[in-house]
């Protein structure tokens, strides 16, 4: 069964052609590599590898996504394959799609690691604090005071196992993920330290909203960096 889970988008991509200027009404066939990752409801999967949830969070952010695996900006064979011959036009369809859907911010039924206090503690200050002296904001400055993200284009943070949480911020962390510059994630987990790193993927991953929750609407809040492009508070200082 993992054999197929793997094979199945790169089977679907290879017989995908070029797309036209503009995307197909109709994306139930062609969304089919998607869903058989991702869920039928975008809610993303757990097992021997997790497929993060795509339900909900904002569509910018998802096409920004799926340009970057398109376009080598982060590195998934699978993805890479199946984005291959996307146009910008199909890949804010297939956005525009997933975000529509009911947000996922509960957490998959995931093992969830003890954090020791000291540390749970340490990560809760940097999500609603952060760390001034650091250069860190607080996570809830950019990702929304409920941990939902923030539209066009910050996603949530809520309803991601921890390790999924780890491997993010540690391929930024590395240089394996990178986003469009200036890349404010790239710098924030620079600055953290690997047992913080294991702290807010732990924390995190115990956070989720009874009823789901939709990103904060645009301009709600202005984060405190630049980043990506996105409107941010130093835009807006005299």
């Amino acid at each position: 069964m993992n054999t197929f889970r793997y094979l199945f988008p790169i089977l679907a991509a290879l017989s995908l052609p070029a797309w036209a200027a503009s995307a197909p009404d109709d994306l139930t066939e062609h969304l089919a590599a998607c869903n058989v990752c991702h869920g039928a409801r975008g809610e993303g999967a757990t097992g021997s590898e997790y497929y993060p949830h795509l339900a909900g969070k904002p569509a910018g952010y998802l096409l920004r996504q799926l340009r970057a695996f398109r376009d080598g900006g982060r590195n998934y064979p699978q993805m890479g394959w199946l984005m291959r011959n996307m146009d910008d036009a199909y890949l804010q369809a297939i956005a525009e799609h997933f975000a529509a859907l009911p947000p996922r911010t509960r957490v998959p039924d995931a093992p969830v690691r003890t954090v020791q206090p000291a540390l749970a503690e340490r990560a809760r200050a940097l999500i609603e604090h952060g760390d001034a002296a650091r250069g860190l904001p607080a996570c809830a400055a950019c990702h929304g005071a409920d941990l939902a993200g923030l539209e066009p284009a910050v996603p949530a943070l809520v309803g991601l196992p921890e390790e999924y949480l780890v491997a993010q911020l540690g391929g930024w962390r590395t240089g394996v993920r990178r986003a469009q510059q200036p890349d404010c994630m790239a710098d924030i987990a620079r600055k953290l330290e690997p047992a913080e790193i294991r702290a807010l993927a732990g924390w995190l991953s115990a956070q989720e909203h009874t009823e789901p929750h939709r990103p904060a609407a645009a301009g709600s809040l202005l984060p405190p960096l630049a980043c990506a492009g996105l409107p941010h508070a130093q835009q807006v200082q005299p």
